[in-house]
């Protein structure tokens, strides 16, 4: 039987299919509500079991429906796993965060580990070589620094990145100094963390992993289902 794997996340939500903790198959949300496309998904009458990790708030419908094809898991801090949490406020360390930083030990046991997740928000986690979550820090991501800028200015646009364009050192326009104070920010932020964590494995995941890895000389693991990859191992802990 296959087991579901559900990532809600603040932006985007997608799903995946896994068989054991093998990846099989990976869908992503649209204009759907997570409710409706969890409903044309999920045809099987029964699924091995259901893990899903939100960061928004609970959805008891959705709960209820996920309830109806199969066992569910609800990521919190108390979900069993092999991460161990060092964080004093468990229940408010984001489930997203919690399946990353399982993914990443599964990935590279045994090594100190720094996880950059570029979504609505940037988060730098630390973990140990023991695999214990000791925290982490949280800034405002790439599209959020763009919709800040419009939003608490009067005279400044709101500017949707191509990920082609040639980003300059300093602009000469309104969306060239706009792209490279966001841009070149984000690069300086993390290029600071790492210097500041030389002896750590980096790993960078989500939806603008890719684009800021090819802006860094630093060479650097992408991995774009970290999170998938920590549900997989949460789903065999709890058939």
């Amino acid at each position: 039987m296959l087991s579901v794997l559900i990532d809600i996340g603040n932006t985007a939500f997608k799903l995946a299919f896994a068989r054991k903790k093998e990846i099989v198959e990976v869908l992503h949300g649209g204009a759907q509500t997570p409710l409706a496309f969890l409903q044309e998904t999920l045809q099987e009458n029964a699924y091995e079991v259901i893990v899903l990790s939100s960061v928004r708030h609970r959805n008891e419908e959705m709960e209820a429906f996920l309830r109806s094809k199969g066992p569910l898991v609800v990521v919190t801090g108390d979900t069993k796993s092999a991460l161990k949490i060092n964080y004093t406020t468990p229940d408010r360390l984001g489930a997203d965060r919690l399946a990353a930083d399982l993914g990443a030990i599964t990935l590279f046991k045994g090594e100190d580990l720094l996880v950059i997740d570029f979504g609505t928000a940037i988060t730098y986690d630390y973990i140990s070589k023991e695999g214990y979550c000791l925290g982490g820090n949280i800034s405002p991501g790439l599209g959020l620094r763009f919709r800040a800028l419009a939003q608490f200015t009067d005279g400044l646009p709101l500017i949707e990145l191509d990920p082609q364009e040639n980003i300059p050192d300093y602009g000469i326009d309104t969306r060239g100094a706009m792209l490279a104070g966001v841009v070149q920010g984000i690069i300086d932020e993390i290029e600071g963390y790492i210097v500041r964590n030389g002896d750590k494995r980096v790993i960078f995941t989500g939806g603008d992993a890719n684009f800021f890895a090819k802006k860094l000389k630093t060479p650097i693991f992408v991995v774009y289902n970290l999170v998938f990859i920590g549900l997989a191992e949460i789903a065999h802990d709890n058939v």
